[in-house]
């Protein structure tokens, strides 16, 4: 029986080997088994996607003591992921082009576990050029694996998203949590809190296998999909809506616990703060984009997941010692919902498969160096004024451009369909 979900599929471009074509129309399978294995395979992509560069953070001062590391050196580690992110996200789709997307992100784990593995290595100039090899591959990672979600699930793009999102920013929190204790069980050898992400990514990459079995490889593309995104409208509200969201992010991770701290909380409880923060973005990633699902109304929807961030963000400029962990917990809310409402749209707006990825390439290409700027003028605010109260404002004027971007980003239309 042929599947009716996907009409704009090309039949030929999802078939596994050996099997009939007509009977994989729309998303190469019909079996639980293979829905369950390529779910099983998008979440070990998620994964992957950002445990092995939050878990330098924690490490970041003793890896600068032990290389006699400028302040400069440490942070281009930290910076040029997300620099990989911003300028390589728009070729992403390219390659998911030319070569499939089973096979691109197949191919894009082994780069993970190489780049890792480099950046385990101990000396300075292997690990930048490892951070570059890793950043380059979770870009790619970043930009195709909405697409893969919309044309293997093109029923379920926001339950699969949420599931993904969740273990993404799972992947995140744990890597953060085990750094050092990995360390310390390695008798202070950090090398193997790096090296335990590249054996990671390595088993990723063999159960990833199975799945060049539905080798998808792109068809030419339709005349709709032609049109330029930098030129649609449409596409720039949503790449201005993950450029907002994503700069909220890094400039709360980055700066968070700093503006408690010199507000007078202790580093240990700031440490706290922070980590709620983070904690809290996870069930909000999961239960956003259902949220989202369920509202009729997309603009209602988009205040309501704004709510946190409302309640957040003049308590944190105002009343930063009052009620933190009120202000810390509503801004991982916040903030975890963003991401995941980002990536359902980026999979849910564009017009074909094809066009989600290009979508997302444009918009997380804008986002990330929308998010690599962020802490940077955040930090650059303080320093010139000597306080922290304009960088605060700064948050505002953030926060209501990203909610006004929502509203038109959450928009039915789809994008590349005219």
């Amino acid at each position: 029986m042929t599947d009716k979900t996907a009409p704009n599929a090309n039949p030929s471009e999802m078939t596994p080997p050996g099997k009939d074509t007509a009977s994989n129309t729309g998303r190469g399978f019909h079996h639980l088994g293979a829905h369950i294995g390529f779910l099983l395979a998008i979440l070990l992509l998620a994964a992957n996607m950002r445990g092995s560069i939050v878990g330098l953070g924690p490490l970041a001062e003793i890896i600068g003591t032990d290389l006699s590391l400028s302040g400069t050196q440490l942070g281009l580690l930290t910076t040029l992921p997300v620099l990989s992110f911003g300028v390589l996200s728009m070729f992403a789709p390219r390659l998911g082009q030319k070569f499939g997307l089973e096979a691109t992100l197949l191919t894009m784990l082994l780069f993970i576990a190489i780049g890792q593995g480099l950046r385990a290595s101990g000396a300075y100039d292997i690990m930048v050029v490892g951070t570059i090899i890793l950043g380059a591959a979770i870009a790619v990672l970043n930009v195709l694996t909405p697409s893969l979600v919309r044309r293997s699930f093109p029923t379920h793009v926001a339950l699969v998203t949420a599931l993904y999102t969740f273990t993404m920013s799972s992947g995140a929190t744990i890597a953060a949590f085990v750094s050092i204790p990995i360390r310390n069980a390695a008798d202070g050898d950090w090398r193997w809190s790096l090296g335990v992400w590249a054996v990671f990514a390595a088993i990723a990459f063999v159960c990833w296998l199975p799945m060049l079995r539905y080798r998808h490889v792109g068809a030419a593309p339709a005349p709709v999909t032609r049109i330029s995104l930098w030129k649609n409208v449409e596409a720039w509200w949503l790449a201005l809506f993950f450029g907002c969201q994503s700069l909220m992010f890094y400039t709360g991770t980055a700066w968070v616990a700093k503006v408690f701290i010199d507000h007078g909380i202790s580093e240990a409880e700031a440490a706290t703060l922070l980590t709620l923060f983070n904690v809290f973005g996870i069930p909000a990633a999961f239960g956003a984009p259902l949220i989202y699902s369920k509202i009729a109304n997309k603009k209602v929807a988009m205040l309501v997941l704004h709510i946190p961030l409302i309640i957040a963000i003049p308590g944190f400029v105002f009343a930063t010692t009052e009620l933190p962990y009120v202000w810390a917990v509503c801004m991982g809310l916040g903030q975890g919902s963003m991401i995941s409402i980002a990536l359902t749209l980026v999979g849910m707006r564009g017009a074909d498969p094809q066009t989600s990825a290009r979508l997302s390439g444009m918009a997380q290409s804008v986002g990330y160096l929308f998010a690599a700027i962020g802490p940077v003028l955040f930090g650059a605010l303080h320093d010139l004024l000597g306080d922290w109260q304009v960088a605060l404002y700064f948050l505002f004027v953030v926060v209501a451009v990203q909610l006004c971007a929502s509203m038109r980003a959450g928009s039915a239309k789809k994008i590349g369909a005219d």
